[in-house]
């Protein structure tokens, strides 16, 4: 929070300055100003909460800097500081302005109580406003979610082009022709998501149109449209400066932004031609063509070099038998070892194109929805699946072996179970520095990340993130109150890449950034 003292006497805004109390009132910055004019070019540039006026200035006095203040609409809450000889005239800009005032000479007591009720006020305004802008970005990003539904429906080809579809082209800022179509393939998107975005896949497509907005803006108009979680769609103009022969050129620079700034890695297809809106389904055909032809081993084999090597890879099915006896048995490492023992098979082909990984995930949802069909007969579990477009085989193994062991949690033995979670949160209280999430012990604990969220919920009445930061949090006080350590330093300590992230994780859990909480305690 800023405050301004505007007053042409010195000793005033001293005197105002010392016995403002910063860390009672959470002051980060005091401006001055020895006139209206300067009061208003600092209101402008810092838009501070408070404002202590002099109404008699010159040049520009406290009556036309008031005025001022309201016809531009600030929402400065305003704390006249005036004379006794021109009390009469002042009380009434404060009347006509609703703002508070004190009498020189003040005492400090008058000017805390003074300044109470400004920042109560203030901050009211603010939370206010805060929702009023919360709600209105929430109805939007609802209205642009349906948006992308909708238009995902269509070119998914499960409707047809109908004027509906054409204005939202138009909502979106597309033309109606002249439309370059890339389907881009994120390959390490869970990973992602667990570690740099701790567990919100929104916030990574979030992160993901940024970086498309910022490389694509000086070229045209662009969107970028989710099919699935495991596909997207990237729609761009080609007219203007961004001409169709040089669409994968920008895609180029667009995946090199992605893997720079994200460390995010896709494959992406291009449709070829540019198409219109009524013909982009035939055009995100061509670009899904064009992606069956990649290497997902990342090999860099042309595609020609793929389909000369002539070897086929290995069939999952053969595995069915040895799968089926671990899920018998409920033996997790088994069945991991046997799906790990699949996938080396397939990296020792040397490439792998993605038309032959769907064969693959094609082939292994159908042992999953065999295998649940004889775990819980008349009980299928519709959310054990690869999906299709999945084009990281380390993504896939891992998905894979967590979805096996979810078929051993249905129907394991619930004391077993149990143990398990509570020596999932003995290791967390030990090795909670490390970088610990739901894929890391799943990986450790040989449980699936959705049954350990679900049942460390049951057992200990929170989510396992959350524990995890409240272990951290305490630590971190600690670490404040006991050591120099700097907030760089602890944050790294505590298993926290971002020095910030960490800042204001401890700040919602404490009220108080580490450095308030070290000299709060260190004066308590």
């Amino acid at each position: 929070m800023k405050v301004l003292i505007a007053d042409d006497e010195e000793h005033v805004r001293e005197g105002i300055e010392l016995s403002l109390d910063r860390e009672q009132f959470g002051i980060s910055e005091i401006l001055m100003a020895e006139d209206g004019r300067q009061a208003m070019e600092l209101v402008r540039k810092h838009n501070p909460a408070v404002l202590f006026c002099d109404m008699s200035m010159p040049g520009m006095d406290g009556t036309e800097l008031l005025r001022v203040l309201r016809e531009e609409g600030w929402d400065t809450q305003v704390i006249v500081v005036s004379g006794y000889d021109s009390f009469p005239y002042t009380r009434a800009a404060i009347q006509a302005g609703g703002v508070d005032y004190l009498l020189k000479p003040f005492r400090r007591s008058d000017l805390e109580q003074a300044l109470t009720r400004a920042v109560t006020v203030w901050r009211e305004r603010e939370s206010s406003q805060r929702v009023e802008r919360d709600n209105g970005h929430r109805l939007r990003q609802a209205d642009a979610l349906l948006d992308e539904q909708k238009l995902a429906v269509y070119f998914k080809g499960e409707t047809a082009f109908h004027e509906g579809i054409r204005g939202l082209f138009y909502k979106v800022g597309l033309p109606a022709d002249a439309i370059g179509a890339a389907l881009v393939l994120p390959r390490n998107r869970m990973g992602l998501v667990e570690q740099r975005f701790y567990g919100d896949g929104e916030l990574l497509v979030f992160a993901v149109n940024n970086i498309a907005h910022e490389a694509l803006k000086p070229y045209g108009a662009h969107y970028l449209c989710r099919l699935d979680d495991y596909q997207w769609l990237l729609l761009t103009s080609t007219t203007g400066a961004y001409a169709a022969g040089e669409h994968r050129r920008y895609m180029d620079k667009l995946t090199q932004a992605w893997r720079g700034t994200l460390g995010l890695h896709v494959l992406i297809g291009l449709s070829g031609a540019a198409a219109a809106a009524q013909s982009l389904p035939q055009a995100i055909g061509a670009a899904r063509a064009a992606l069956w032809k990649c290497d997902v081993l990342g090999t860099g084999a042309s595609p020609a070099a793929i389909s000369s090597q002539g070897k086929e890879p290995p069939r999952l099915t053969d595995q069915q038998i040895l799968l089926q006896t671990a899920l018998k048995q409920d033996d997790r490492a088994y069945a991991a070892e046997i799906i790990r023992s699949f996938t080396r098979g397939l990296r020792e082909k040397g490439s792998l194109t993605m038309k032959e990984l769907q064969a693959c995930t094609v082939e292994a949802n159908l042992l999953l929805e065999q295998a649940s069909r004889l775990k819980s007969p008349g009980h299928a579990a519709p959310d054990l699946y690869l999906p299709l477009w999945i084009s990281d085989l380390e993504e896939w193994e891992k998905l894979f072996i967590q979805h096996w062991w979810r078929l051993m949690e249905e129907a394991g033995s619930e004391g077993i179970h149990t143990r398990g979670i509570q020596a999932i949160r003995d290791y967390m209280h030990l090795h909670f520095q490390e970088d610990l999430s739901l894929s890391v012990l799943s990986e450790r604990f040989h449980f699936s990340p959705q049954y350990i969220a679900k049942k460390f919920k049951e057992l200990y009445n929170t989510t396992v993130m959350t524990c995890l930061t409240e272990l951290r949090m305490e630590k971190a006080k600690s670490l404040l109150v006991h050591t120099e350590m700097s907030v760089l330093e602890m944050a790294e300590v505590l298993g926290y890449a971002d020095e910030n992230y960490f800042g204001k994780v401890f700040k919602k859990q404490t009220g108080l950034s580490p450095l308030q909480y070290r000299k709060q305690q260190r004066h308590s």
